[in-house]
């Protein structure tokens, strides 16, 4: 398991903690890794995509996401605060340029961070990009339903047929009401339509294996569960209570992680995107673009727009790649990139 260089929470000025593990080399060139979602957490299958000796790595976890705190607030969280964090990041670690890596809506806001601090970014490199343009979430919580029937039925199961020619309003109206069972409900099918995408697109591959690292850790977390299975006045009750607290938490996490990203989606990415656009045709950053030609989640109709608006982008498609580094090509795609750019540093 990679043991991080440093790991600590970066207070901001209206209250939120953020959660951030550098690991590498501290004296390499050093490159951020912005996570998906909005919502999800950074992971150390990340390191997976860097050669740790080339590089000094630094992942965190953006508002409300992962291991920051306040867990799941919405409060003071807009893509405008995610950007001035990175770059108050960036000065805590006294980092004068980064390579910033960003995948899915990471991506996105990646983008959004070079249009204000392109002098900061060495270089750009995005993985799936996603754009919270009506287009792009009509796509995947509309016109999926084609390509997922069984999926999208389930997802709208609950829903009136006046509500399913809204999908995205509905669940955003459920996640962000105060109903706590609708809430879990709709955090639930959100999470199993989006799983249910993933498994189409992965039919008949192989699957990235878990890292030394995660195994690592895993082997010790079972170690530990089993010796205390085994401690004196252990008791079958007290294992399944524990099972029980485990489920809880992961379902609580779920909510807490759809309520952000419905947050964020209902108004768009907070950012207007055509202002964004015109923003990045003055952005002089390199930047090499990662698609798969099997991505269903954020389709490829993205990476064209971006292309007319990024003057100095290199398009690489992955071919039959999908949508997540957990898939071999993607993570090739991603290795190989990162290998380039650190011999080129």
């Amino acid at each position: 398991m990679s043991k991080p260089l440093s790991q600590d929470y970066l207070q901001t000025a209206d209250g939120h903690q953020l959660y951030y593990a550098e690991f590498g080399n501290v004296r390499a060139p050093a490159v951020v890794v912005l996570h998906g979602g909005p919502g999800s957490s950074s992971n150390l299958a990340m390191l997976d995509w860097f050669d740790l000796r080339r590089w000094r790595v630094v992942l965190f976890d953006q508002r409300g996401s992962g291991k920051s705190l306040p867990t799941g607030s919405l409060e003071h969280n807009t893509t405008a605060h995610l950007v001035d964090d990175i770059e108050q990041l960036r000065q805590h670690l006294a980092i004068s340029t980064w390579t910033v890596v960003g995948g899915s809506w990471g991506a996105y806001l990646a983008l959004a961070y070079v249009a204000r601090h392109a002098e900061r970014i060495r270089h750009l490199v995005l993985r799936g990009t996603f754009l919270p343009s009506r287009l792009q979430l009509d796509w995947f919580f509309q016109q999926l339903q084609a390509l997922v029937p069984q999926a999208w039925d389930s997802l709208t199961e609950t829903m009136s047929e006046s509500e399913k020619e809204s999908v995205l309003q509905t669940l955003a109206d459920r996640l962000l009401g105060s109903d706590r069972e609708q809430m879990s409900d709709a955090a639930q099918r959100w999470s199993s339509y989006e799983n249910s995408i993933m498994a189409r697109m992965m039919q008949g591959k192989t699957t990235q294996p878990v890292s030394n690292g995660q195994q690592t850790e895993k082997k010790q977390v079972g170690a530990q569960d089993a010796a205390a299975r085994q401690a004196p006045g252990a008791h079958p009750d007290g294992e399944q209570g524990e099972r029980e607290q485990g489920q809880a938490r992961a379902a609580a996490r779920n909510i807490h992680k759809y309520r952000i990203q419905a947050h964020y989606l209902r108004h768009t990415g907070f950012i207007d995107l055509p202002a964004l656009l015109a923003q990045l045709r003055q952005v002089p950053v390199k930047t090499t673009l990662l698609h798969g030609t099997h991505d269903w989640i954020c389709p490829a109709a993205n990476v064209h727009l971006l292309q007319r608006f990024l003057p100095l982008a290199d398009l690489r498609w992955v071919p039959g790649g999908t949508h997540t580094p957990s898939d071999p090509l993607i993570l090739a795609a991603l290795t190989e990139t990162m290998a380039r750019l650190s011999a080129a540093a």
